[in-house]
């Protein structure tokens, strides 16, 4: 995995071979297809281990003991400012060398990292501040990583000599005074807005488009039948769900039905993250 990397990162997925990463291995290319049925399927195992390598880092910091929640959180962040620079090559890797997602399974989880390291961020918060920031944790997590990854940007792609262990300090004890002086705010991404992350099993295993879409209609279902509207209404919206999947299970998809039955489901409020969700995985897979 260390050699695709290198090698990914250097002169790119497509033009690198399995025969090049054997050989730096110094193992036959039939050894390496013993471990891995396919170039791409070393990607994704590569993409799987270095994420959970960084969760075990940050599990490691949290058995630790520190003087303050915020001396806490500023070790955390220059530990995953160390492991990305000791990471370089597979830094580069994500953001030059990615192939085409063809492969449904590498854009997941690509999503499952964003998802990943964006509720961890959540979660270091609010262990740091407590319920003050939990109105808007979500709009704290977006301007918190973005800084953080813009600092590691300049350090590994443009080689500025930054440390690491000060600019940690930096950006947290920047926010530290913002939240100390932010109150009566409207969060821009509200729970509802997130329900997405704030549902994301860490474990969960890649499912398929097709799979994600009759999973997230059950789950619309069971969210309706929950409601309290009128009992007119709350058919009317359970037999447009049921359209929907069967409309979904055709084998040629009217496109004007599923959008019409989309926008009426969008006008129940509470419907509306679960909505964009199914949405979002139709216009990839259908549309």
């Amino acid at each position: 995995m260390q050699s695709a990397i290198h090698l990914f990162s250097e002169k790119g997925y497509f033009a690198t071979s399995v025969q090049e990463i054997a050989d730096d291995c110094k193992i036959s290319k039939g050894s390496l297809y013993n471990i891995f049925n396919s170039k791409e399927e070393l990607l994704i195992q590569v993409i799987e281990h270095n994420q959970n390598k960084v969760l075990q880092k940050a599990v490691n910091i949290s058995l630790e003991s520190f003087s303050s929640p915020k001396e806490k959180l500023i070790k955390k962040i220059a530990v995953q400012f160390d492991g990305i620079r000791d990471n370089r090559n597979f830094m580069t890797m994500l953001l030059r060398a990615m192939p085409p997602h063809d492969n449904p399974r590498i854009p997941w989880l690509m999503k499952k990292i964003r998802v990943t390291m964006m509720n961890w961020y959540k979660d270091c918060l609010m262990e740091a501040y407590g319920s003050r920031v939990e109105p808007y944790i979500w709009d704290l997590v977006i301007m918190f990583q973005g800084a953080l990854r813009e600092y590691t940007t300049l350090a590994i792609h443009e080689n500025k000599d930054i440390d690491f262990q000060v600019a940690a300090r930096f950006v947290v004890e920047r926010f530290d005074t913002m939240i100390h002086h932010t109150s009566d705010v409207e969060p821009i991404l509200t729970s509802q807005e997130m329900e997405e992350y704030e549902a994301f099993e860490p474990d969960q295993q890649y499912e398929s488009p097709q799979e994600q879409i009759q999973k997230l209609l059950e789950e619309l279902r069971g969210k309706i039948e929950r409601l309290s509207m009128p009992r007119e209404i709350q058919q009317e919206s359970i037999s447009a769900v049921q359209s929907l999947q069967e409309e979904i299970n055709e084998n040629e998809p009217r496109r004007f039905l599923i959008k019409a039955l989309l926008l009426y489901l969008t006008e129940i409020k509470e419907c509306h993250p679960l909505v964009h969700r199914i949405e979002t995985v139709l216009q990839a897979t259908y549309y």
